[in-house]
């Protein structure tokens, strides 16, 4: 078997690598890593399984596996590693096109017309990528049109582009790229420009020489052209690309067109008119999150609006793509609940999900249980600068309360946003659809609103300093407070939630009580571990009351219940034993005796603290009357017993 590639084929029978038919040579171990890699190039291929495949049995170090990978970048001409490709603390790939074929076997024609070659590393997209082969088909059937590849930035339009030019070149298309720029100062029509250099080097010849003389100095030109001369140069360039694709159907890849000049994107309305009956597709990306103040994104937006096509709006990446992607990308398959975690954060943008799995949170979350580790994510700084660039899309004015709206939380609800900043109800919906515009924000089912992804979320929240965030977290609880009123008590989570994390700048008393509220009202429904939560924020708030506050006992009982009923049986544990170490401090007998109840439940019979809880909570209940003290005694005379039983079941 031959496995081809580019102007690469390595034959397995012969064990040779080959350039275009000439032997290119490369040491055996090389050649044995080369080969595996391809042989594995649907995956990421680990260290030790290379180790194990090219030098089994053999001892070598880390530097042997270094230097084999570089000696086969050299011998296949990858100096920039785009072939293979490392994938940082994890392995290699090899991620080119390989196409398989007997080693007599003529080269193998291209494929049917609809039929679907996919590359192994290209995850998702499936409806999006019937959509764009089906428009190619028509193309090539010489019925032209443009296609639009919109959505945030990191979607994946570009790599989307990307496939469907693979896909075309098998088929026998020609393919030509470009890209506009952010910067303002591109020359008018340099996306075009740009197709027709590609042209030239590809085709160079009397023909191609007598269309530059035309067209080179009319898109070289600086001034604005007369409507004359601009007609004469559409015409001629359209002209000149149509009959190129009598030859070769042509795929043309316009990348970014939001930012392409004034020129370019007239250029491009005349050229999609003219190519309805040609074997040519036009294919633009643009981000549709772009600031209208942009000139050119407004410019844009109107040319978009008259330049009729299909338009393909791209979103992030589903929880069932989710887990190829990160199989792909790392070589390991995620669990459900990492999975779950990858798609909170990043809403399945393509582009955060890859610098997420950079993160050593993800490192660890591959082989540990994910929703243990996920509140404890350090984002790496480029993927914090890709989301502020997002971000920053929007307004200073709308960021200013997207800002104020992510310490509200992930998701927020209008009344309470427009309680806390204070705008007029034009002004706040204006800002706010400006975010759901740029996708920032989505409007949520409750009819409020929810940050697009947690880790835009965590960016704006970040972004603001400590004590910002205190600060603005204790505004938010007392205007809230003043606006519930009497009904506070119905929106304890919420009041809690501020002024706990108002500390140390808010009210420590009001922190607690609420807290106290929402722990017990979580409890009521069921919701133990939300519970727990708001028990430790409890906790928190004591620290900053006196310390003879008797409150402390029924806190660390509190909190010491709902782990146990949330099945956190070593925190409940824990938190009995503090209990009953407060009981004593502060002469709580009945506090004493439930800790030392809750601590047996929990423990095994022989074990010595629990013992000796039960027996001195049963001592400092002594005489004490009354239901609950009988019913303390009750219940710790069940636990000796079980201790009395339990000797009695180790003796000989």
């Amino acid at each position: 078997m031959r496995l081809t590639w580019g102007d690469y084929e390595l034959d397995e029978e012969q064990f040779e690598l080959r350039c275009e038919g000439v032997k290119v040579p490369v040491q055996p171990k090389v050649l044995d890593l080369l080969h595996h890699l391809i042989r594995a190039r649907d995956r990421v291929v680990l260290r030790k399984e290379l180790f194990d495949a090219v030098w089994s049995g053999v001892a070598v170090s880390e530097a042997s596996l270094s230097r084999a990978v570089l000696e086969a970048r050299r011998a296949i001409g990858d100096d920039l590693q785009q072939v293979l490709v490392t994938v940082r603390g994890r392995g290699f790939r090899f991620v080119a096109d390989v196409a398989e074929r007997a080693a007599d076997a003529p080269p193998a024609a291209p494929p049917a017309t609809g039929a679907a070659i996919k590359d192994p590393s290209f995850v998702g997209r499936v409806s999006c990528m019937t959509c764009l082969e089906a428009r190619l088909d028509e193309a090539v059937a010489c019925h032209g049109g443009i296609v639009w590849l919109s959505g945030e930035a990191g979607i994946g339009k570009t790599r989307t582009a990307d496939e469907l030019a693979r896909r075309a070149r098998v088929r026998g298309a020609t393919v030509y790229t470009t890209s506009a720029h952010e910067t303002p100062a591109s020359p008018r029509f340099w996306l075009w420009a740009q197709l027709v250099r590609a042209h030239a080097a590809a085709h160079p010849g009397p023909r191609t020489d007598a269309f530059l003389d035309t067209v080179a100095p009319l898109l070289a030109g600086s001034n604005e052209l007369s409507s004359q001369a601009q007609f004469v140069l559409f015409d001629a360039l359209t002209r000149f690309f149509i009959e190129a694709s009598t030859r070769h159907p042509l795929v043309l890849l316009l990348d970014d067109v939001h930012w392409a000049d004034d020129g370019s994107q007239s250029l491009l309305q005349f050229f999609a008119r003219e190519i309805r009956q040609a074997a040519v597709l036009l294919v633009c990306t643009y981000r549709d999150t772009e600031p209208s103040t942009d000139p050119r994104a407004r410019a844009f937006g109107a040319m978009l609006g008259e330049c009729a096509g299909l338009s393909i709006p791209l979103r992030g990446l589903g929880l069932d793509e989710i887990p190829r992607f990160v199989e792909v990308t790392s070589g390991t398959l995620p669990t459900p609940a990492f999975t779950q975690a990858l798609h909170e954060r990043t809403g399945g943008n393509p582009l955060y999900l890859g610098q997420v799995l950079q993160t050593e949170w993800a490192e660890r979350a591959l082989t540990h249980d994910a929703h243990q580790l996920a509140s404890s994510m350090d984002l790496q700084q480029g993927l914090v600068e890709s989301i502020r660039r997002h971000v920053e899309s929007v307004s200073k004015e709308s960021r200013d309360l997207l800002t104020l709206a992510a310490v509200l939380g992930r998701e927020f609800e209008y009344p309470e946003l427009s309680l806390v900043s204070g705008l007029d109800q034009a002004e706040l919906l204006n800002r706010l659809d400006e975010g759901v515009r740029a996708r920032v924000l989505l409007k949520a089912k409750s009819g409020g609103h929810r940050f697009t992804h947690a880790l835009v979320h965590d960016v704006l929240y970040k972004s603001l300093s400590s004590a910002q965030r205190a600060a603005t977290h204790a505004t938010i609880a007392d205007r809230l407070l003043a606006h519930y009123g009497a009904g506070a008590e119905a929106h304890a989570e919420l009041l809690a939630f501020h002024f706990a994390r108002a500390l140390p700048k808010g009210s420590p008393a009001r922190a607690l009580e609420f807290s106290i509220l929402a722990a017990d009202q979580a409890s009521a429904r069921g919701a133990h571990r939300i519970s727990a939560r708001h028990w430790r924020d409890a906790t928190q708030a004591l620290t900053h009351l006196p310390a003879e506050d008797a409150r402390h006992v029924k806190v660390r009982l509190g909190a010491a219940g709902a782990h146990s009923l949330a099945g956190e049986d070593d925190a409940a544990r824990e938190a009995f034993v503090d209990a009953a170490m407060l009981a004593r401090t502060f002469g709580n007998v009945e506090a004493l005796a439930e800790a030392a109840v809750g601590f047996a439940a929990l423990t095994d019979p022989s074990t010595p603290t629990r013992r000796a809880l039960l027996a001195e909570a049963r001592e400092r209940l002594g005489a004490l009357t009354g239901d609950t003290a009988a019913r303390h005694r009750a219940a710790i005379d069940a636990a000796l017993a079980t201790v009395a039983r339990s000797a009695d079941t180790r003796a000989p």
